[in-house]
């Protein structure tokens, strides 16, 4: 053992600094985590087939009309229906293209149907169905999604032809 007082100091300055220095190589540590994205394909939907409540006769009260997501129509048991003009009624049809295993919402805002040939008449209301409901899973190909309403008919509409829009969007959730 050496009792040298400079060879004491330098060893209490040696371990000084090792601690020092192991303390700070010790005391700072760094965290890691990966970092992960997954990129689906867009949502798109596509139209192939318009809505159509076909040839309706006006009558003195409202009356509703009815085109179901699979085509059929019913009406009010005293609404008209001319069977001599062109009378084709059918639902809308879209296609609704999301990847697979995602799932989306359908919105279809309800709207009116508004006179086109300029006979004044009045705007009817039109509440939208479908046959998915608000919403659904995609599979990666195209969905069908059939859409179908409920057009109010005003007591005394006048005659003329009637155009609206349906809406339908889609949306990942």
């Amino acid at each position: 053992m050496n009792n040298n007082p400079n060879y004491l100091h330098m060893k209490k300055i040696t371990f000084i600094l090792f601690a020092l220095i192991a303390g700070t190589t010790f005391a700072q540590t760094d965290g890691t985590a990966d970092v992960n994205a997954t990129i689906v394909s867009p949502i798109a939907i596509s139209s192939s087939k318009d809505l159509n409540f076909g040839a309706i006769a006006s009558r003195a009260t409202d009356g509703d009309v009815t085109i179901t997501s699979t085509g059929g129509r019913t009406i009010d048991a005293d609404m008209n229906v001319p069977t001599s003009l062109s009378n084709s009624p059918q639902a809308a049809t879209f296609a609704v293209t999301a990847s697979s295993g995602y799932t989306y919402d359908i919105l279809i805002p309800d709207t009116v149907l508004a006179a086109t040939g300029g006979s004044g008449g009045v705007d009817m209301d039109i509440v939208f169905t479908n046959d998915i409901g608000a919403s659904s899973t995609g599979t990666g190909n195209p969905q069908p999604l059939n859409v179908g309403g409920t057009l109010t008919v005003n007591g005394g509409q006048l005659s003329d032809s009637y155009k609206g829009t349906v809406t339908v969007t889609v949306t990942y959730n």
